[in-house]
């Protein structure tokens, strides 16, 4: 199902806004007993869902054996290299990457995510009164005792043993659990013993 769903938003990331739009306004054909309403699409455009996107690994994985060797994963990073580089200079900077394919794509992924959960009537927009009711809804939810205020919140007084730890430390292991003697029912099966 989640394979799907993300198929499905690939193939709509891929059509234009203009073919959305345009078949959002398209008038609902009738329900008749044997057949669920459907909105009315232009049949000189009919579309299908595309192909789904190969994983990170299998994109890498160019001779497709399951493995990744040296050189396979060095093309996979050229490859990822020169798609930052978008003004093809051999060098790249910051402004490159956040303008770069692989970003603008993940970005449209994020910028739908937050048009879907405010857009309360699903008609792919969001209205100014849609994202107010969305920030009264989350102001709401900070305002718990409805005060029409929100506190800061203050930290931990005492910091978590997590929070003291430098990066790459390891957390101590727990201190260790007596055992609990063993029995000295001489009646007893030894579990070690068959």
């Amino acid at each position: 199902m989640k394979m799907a769903y993300r198929a499905l938003l690939a193939a709509l990331a891929t059509l234009p806004v203009s073919a959305i739009v345009s078949a959002q306004a398209l008038p609902k054909t009738p329900a008749t007993p044997t057949t669920p309403a459907t909105p009315a699409t232009p049949a000189a455009s009919p579309v299908a869902p595309g192909p789904q996107r190969p994983s990170r690994f299998d994109e890498i994985d160019t001779n497709h054996d399951g493995v990744i060797s040296r050189d396979e994963f060095l093309a996979g990073e050229k490859k990822r290299f020169d798609e930052f580089d978008t003004n093809h200079d051999g060098k790249i900077d910051a402004k490159e990457i956040a303008s770069s394919p692989p970003l603008m794509e993940r970005n449209l992924k994020t910028a739908e995510r937050m048009v879907k959960q405010w857009d309360t009537n699903d008609d792919g927009v969001v209205t100014a009164d849609e994202f107010n009711k969305n920030a009264q809804d989350r102001f709401a939810k900070q305002d718990p005792d409805n005060t029409g205020k929100i506190t800061k919140r203050t930290p931990p007084t005492q910091p978590s043993p997590m929070m003291m730890m430098k990066p790459g430390q390891m957390q101590a292991p727990a201190p260790l659990q007596p055992v609990p003697p063993a029995t000295t029912d001489k009646n007893a099966k030894d579990p070690n013993k068959h």
